[in-house]
């Protein structure tokens, strides 16, 4: 049976040859977009990430880089001018510890590594301008270091001792910030670099550090004209974290009770940011010690009297004393003021539409009480609560929390989406061959099936095409015999006429002897599992 088989590509180029002309070249363009689709894909999957290995670069530095780079054969990008270089983002780190060996970029001045070359001639007045300038640098590098900062310059004015103290100058010290694209520094943040210049500087205070932005915008408060302006935005800066917190607590509130965006909390407070101290003395009348006594002896003789002696006594007196002394700081809350919008209850109406119900006034006054419970509102302070039951915008309202999700999912998609495509490709390719593959099977299935003959005019032959299944009573097995297939002079032009004798003397054969044909029907069924 196994020499009557082609070989696959036998198979295949006589199916092939049996295609005609449009379903030949259908096939091959779509073998040839198919192959095409998958390099693009792969091309497109692998290439190469790029990143910024360096920004905000000078034409020097920028030259050097790009001819390091050359040299060392990287592919690279330039932007922004040629000041932005970008490389393959497996190259980055590697390529950066390379250059930074070598200097490249060069940092703008020069640190404490002024002093490693030593100048015997050295005067003091250089000494002290150097370690001036390292100062400087290091402390540019140090604040350069911030994530939201790209660039920074320091400057430290140091005057001279002078003879008295009243003649003595301040040390004083001013920060120019470069921030990264639309980054912006947070009060704290601020702050922080006020304390490190100062705190890094012998005799400088942080009132006398003046930090800007390369805008020429003040960010620090200290040390300006007014000195109730810092004070001033340090008061707004605690008003805002009072509202926000209150409201915060609020809203998680509501949101487990209504749901999120059913409900919108707007809190306005006042504060009092007064500083009083006051002093209070309260003396015991009731209560007296001795605080001191003095006696005094005096003794007088005269004529003819005898010797006298006096003896007086001065006693001090103190009253029991309690000085209080009280400050109160501020920022305690002296008004709130709060507005909730609550939105309403919907439900679908016959054609399809949503109704908007108000809510019971049951339900509001409870949601009124929790909300006076939450924030601890008081009558006799004056505050203020105001709850409204209205229908909310579902058109332009938006949450927050659901847009953030997408941004996520949507960048997810947009990393995953190359994948993704040339998985799909590569499955519809392997089930395309599996079932071209399949259908070659099946057709030689099909011609070796019409080309083998039945020999339905003895046992013997019947007994040859089904081993050990008639010879089991004489307890001998035959032997298969090999089936001689007839002669086919033309193929193609006898085929429908040998396709329908063959299936006459199959009938025929069927018609006489059932039982061989059943069991060789079970035989083909167990040898096709």
């Amino acid at each position: 049976m196994n020499s009557n088989l082609r070989t696959l590509p036998d198979q295949l180029k006589s199916t092939f040859e049996r295609f005609s002309a449009t379903q030949k070249i259908t096939l091959i363009s779509l073998s040839a977009a198919t192959v095409a689709v998958i390099i693009i894909l792969m091309i497109w999957a692998n290439r190469p990430q790029y990143t910024i290995l360096f920004s905000n670069l000078s034409s020097t530095d920028a030259a050097k880089i790009r001819d390091q780079l050359q040299d060392e054969k990287v592919n690279y990008q330039l932007r922004d001018g040629g000041s932005t270089i970008l490389v393959p983002k497996d190259r980055m780190y590697d390529l950066r510890l390379q250059l930074a060996s070598e200097g490249v970029p060069s940092q703008v001045g020069t640190g404490y590594e002024i002093f490693d070359r030593t100048n015997l001639g050295m005067s003091d007045f250089v000494q002290k301008l150097n370690y001036k300038r390292a100062l400087e640098t290091e402390l540019a590098r140090t604040v350069s270091s911030l994530s939201e900062v790209d660039q920074a310059r320091v400057h430290v004015v140091m005057p001279e001792p002078a003879l008295f103290r009243e003649d003595e100058k301040q040390t004083t010290a001013s920060v120019v910030l470069k921030l990264r694209g639309r980054s912006r520094l947070r009060e704290e943040q601020i702050r922080g670099i006020n304390i490190l210049v100062a705190r890094s500087v012998e005799g400088l205070d942080a009132e006398n550090v003046t930090i800007l932005d390369s805008h020429g915008n003040l960010l620090s408060g200290w040390g300006s004209p007014d000195p109730m302006l810092g004070l001033t935005s340090t008061q707004m800066e605690l008003q805002q974290k009072v509202e926000s917190q209150l409201a915060s607590k609020t809203q998680s509130m509501l949101d487990g009770v209504l749901g999120p965006g059913r409900s919108i909390v707007r809190i306005s407070s006042e504060l009092d940011f007064q500083t009083i101290e006051r002093t209070s003395e309260t003396y015991d009348p009731e209560s007296s010690v001795v605080r001191s006594e003095e006696r005094t002896e005096s003794s007088s003789k005269g004529t003819g009297a005898p010797q006298t002696k006096e003896e007086n006594t001065l006693s001090n007196y103190e009253i029991n004393k309690t000085v209080e002394r009280l400050v109160n700081s501020g920022g305690s809350i002296l008004r709130l003021s709060v507005a909730v919008m609550v939105d309403g209850i919907y439900s679908q109406a016959e054609d399809g539409s949503m109704e908007y119900a108000p809510r019971a006034d049951e339900e509001m006054t409870s949601l009124e009480n929790m909300v006076k419970g939450a924030l601890g509102l008081r009558e006799d302070r004056g505050d203020v609560l105001e709850i409204t039951n209205i229908a909310f915008d579902r058109e332009t309202f938006t949450d927050v929390s659901e847009t953030w999700a997408m941004a996520q999912y949507q960048d997810l998609a947009i990393t995953l989406l190359p994948k993704v495509i040339l998985g799909v490709v590569l499955f519809m390719l392997l089930f395309m061959l599996r079932g071209f593959l399949k259908k070659q099977h099946t057709i030689a299935k099909n011609v070796l099936q019409r080309d083998q003959t039945f020999l339905p005019e003895g046992e013997t032959r019947t007994a040859q095409l089904l081993p050990g299944r008639m010879g089991a009573g004489s307890g001998t097995e035959s032997k298969p015999a090999k089936v001689e297939l007839p002669s086919l002079d033309s193929e193609v032009s006898e085929e429908a006429l040998t396709a329908k004798a063959r299936t006459d003397q199959i009938m025929e054969f069927a018609k006489e002897k059932p039982e061989v044909a059943t069991q060789l029907l079970r035989s083909w069924l167990v040898e096709s599992d």
